[in-house]
């Protein structure tokens, strides 16, 4: 369920601060529950029923108008960066949302180095990954992918990075400057903070 719930939570940081906040309301009844019942109510609906509408709206919303991938400047491929690389290194015992959720983690500290997220928003994100029971860190995950990541993304990505990170809780947009410098500060901050959490 939490495997899942990580790629609702990426479209709510990415584009629906509406969404993240049913996530940050509601999340341990959606976890407990395995989204299945409809018992917790809204003034206008079922929980469970309204996460999911909302969490394929948002997602058809971003992917719907390029479909062909014509313009690779995606927010839908935030969490995707170096978690394909995770994943494999430690497969069967990481989820595919699990592994997205350690990125997305990185990511949002990534973000606060740069100045676009408060340090009050990013703990807040982070926050919300744990309540729903979410891998925040990973002893796998080391600064060298990260490196080769990036290069690999360059690669395919017609030589620009387009790292999508969040500017606030339900906002994000596309970069192509983010230096080794702040890889690698961002990176020693979000293990310093969160190496306990695996």
């Amino acid at each position: 369920m939490s495997n899942g719930l990580a790629e609702i939570l990426k479209m709510a940081l990415m584009k629906h601060k509406g969404l993240f906040e049913l996530l940050e309301s509601h999340g341990k009844f959606l976890l407990d529950t395995n989204c299945q019942s409809c018992n917790g109510l809204l003034d206008h609906g079922c929980i469970a029923l309204m996460t999911s509408r909302t969490a394929i709206e948002t997602m058809l919303e971003e992917l719907a108008p390029n479909l062909w991938e014509d313009d690779l400047d995606r927010l839908v491929d935030f969490g995707h960066l170096i978690s394909p690389e995770l994943e494999l290194k430690v497969l069967p015992t990481l989820m595919h949302g699990e592994a997205v959720n350690i990125d997305m983690a990185y990511m949002t500290y990534v973000s606060n180095d740069r100045g676009f997220l408060t340090t009050a928003e990013r703990n807040r994100i982070i926050q919300r990954m744990k309540n729903l029971e979410l891998p925040v860190w990973h002893h796998d995950f080391s600064l060298n992918p990260v490196k080769i990541s990036l290069n690999e993304r360059l690669k395919h990505s017609e030589g620009l990075q387009r790292m999508p990170l969040p500017t606030g809780v339900g906002t994000a947009e596309i970069f192509n400057d983010i230096d080794d410098e702040v890889l690698e500060r961002a990176f020693k901050k979000w293990c310093e903070d969160l190496c306990t959490e695996e």
